[in-house]
């Protein structure tokens, strides 16, 4: 039996790929995510200089693209996953993998066209590569559960 069925992995994969989507929009742009780190360091009385805050704001953005497409990669395999198999299916890790990338190069051509926002070779590759790593997680947490030691305090 199916701990959750196929059907929710698609609702839950679709409105991730809507999050994602909407991310993409005027509203979450560079600036207006500088904006709010500058806001939050201020209430906290942090001061940096604003070469930092430029490179923080980019590390964040950037490791939110990672987070992003891992979170989606993980959906899209528990959806692709045949049911049947509770462990690792490489077929469904390479065909979640696939798609995050491709949605990823959908998402850079819709930012294309969004004021504030630019398309970006890289953020696809970071995109994939936050997939990637996802999966690779997975996998191993996977691995993890199938090679769990016996409880010794079964035995008592």
């Amino acid at each position: 039996m199916e701990l959750i069925p196929t059907k929710a992995w698609l609702v839950l994969t679709v409105a991730w790929a809507a999050t994602i989507s909407e991310l993409s929009t005027g509203p979450y742009t560079a600036t207006a995510s500088a904006r709010f780190i500058s806001t939050d360091l201020d209430w906290l009385r942090i001061s940096i200089l604003p070469r930092d805050l430029a490179l923080l704001n980019e590390l964040l953005r950037k490791s939110a693209h990672l987070a992003e497409y891992g979170i989606l990669a993980v959906l899209l395999y528990n959806f692709l996953k045949p049911a049947e198999n509770p462990f690792w299916s490489p077929k469904a890790a390479h065909w979640a993998l696939a798609y995050s990338g491709c949605y990823s190069m959908t998402d850079e051509f819709h930012q294309y066209f969004v004021p504030g926002r630019h398309a970006s070779l890289s953020d696809c590759l970071i995109d994939t590569t936050g997939a990637l790593l996802g999966l690779w997680v997975l996998s191993k947490a996977i691995a993890g559960v199938r090679r769990k030691p016996a409880d010794p305090w079964d035995n008592l």
